[in-house]
């Protein structure tokens, strides 16, 4: 058996918590197909006024859409989530390397840097399919088709912090690659 520092069983721990919003961001994956097709506004997942489902944005009975806008409408409200679901299994495997002692190993680095690249592509699919989900929402509505845009502070929050981590993980990968440069001159 493999002799764990502390701080390797705490990222051992991470790794196994990160299941948490892992397994929560893909159960959220089945709510736009459920409340598109099978009207469900809720799966016992709402706290507050925070919901599993994307769409808050368009007050839309989804009953009154025809196949072709639910089926958009579902594209577009699973790819963002999709995205997380990406960020949190690369966040997975990131805790899982540091676990194994592999602090400075390009591989690490990169999980790093996809952990990034997978909240900001979060925050921009979200920006960019908002004002497409409201015309197609909004498309046959007899109150006439609107777009809705929006950059609420949670973006920018999520953001911010999100560049961040890809930028540190460029660095740590360009550490690692350096460390290994040096090893070889050994």
């Amino acid at each position: 058996m493999k002799n764990y520092s502390r701080l390797n069983r705490y990222c051992l721990f991470m790794a196994w918590l990160t299941w948490i919003p892992l397994l929560c961001a893909i159960v959220a994956c089945f709510s736009p197909v459920l409340f598109y097709f099978f009207n469900t506004h809720n799966i016992g997942l709402e706290s507050g006024n925070y919901s599993l489902f994307v769409t808050t944005i368009v007050d839309v009975d989804p009953t009154n859409l025809n196949i072709l806008q639910s089926i958009l409408a579902t594209i577009l409200d699973t790819l963002p989530i999709l995205m997380l679901v990406f960020a949190f299994y690369q966040l997975r495997l990131l805790f899982i390397s540091y676990s194994q002692s592999h602090y400075f190993a390009v591989k690490s680095a990169k999980h790093c840097y996809y952990f990034g690249i997978g909240l900001v592509m979060w925050v921009i699919l979200g920006l960019l399919f908002e004002p497409l989900l409201s015309l197609i929402l909004t498309y046959i509505q007899p109150q006439g088709r609107y777009i809705s845009v929006s950059l609420s502070s949670e973006d920018i929050i999520t953001l911010f912090p999100a560049l961040c981590i890809m930028i540190i993980g460029q660095i740590l990968k360009k550490a690692a690659e350096l460390a290994e440069e040096n090893n070889q001159f050994v």
